[in-house]
């Protein structure tokens, strides 16, 4: 299994783009999904396109503080 780490190197390797660049584009969809799964106002569904999609739990839809049970 690939790491993301040689993903980004093989990827800056071939299109000759500084590694830092690859790092922050390759991981920001993820940091923002963080963002977004913490905060507790926040409700909408997270898309990756062409990749998966996370939804609440129904549960959680209307309060997202809901202790998990």
């Amino acid at each position: 299994m690939l790491k993301i780490d040689e993903v980004i190197k093989e990827v800056s390797k071939r299109t000759g783009v500084d590694e830092e660049i690859v790092n922050v584009i390759c991981k920001h969809p993820f940091m923002v999904t963080v963002d977004v799964m913490k905060d507790e106002t926040d409700t909408r569904d997270i898309l990756f396109n062409e990749l998966l999609r996370f939804k609440l739990k129904r549960r959680f839809l209307d309060d997202k503080t809901k202790p998990y049970r």
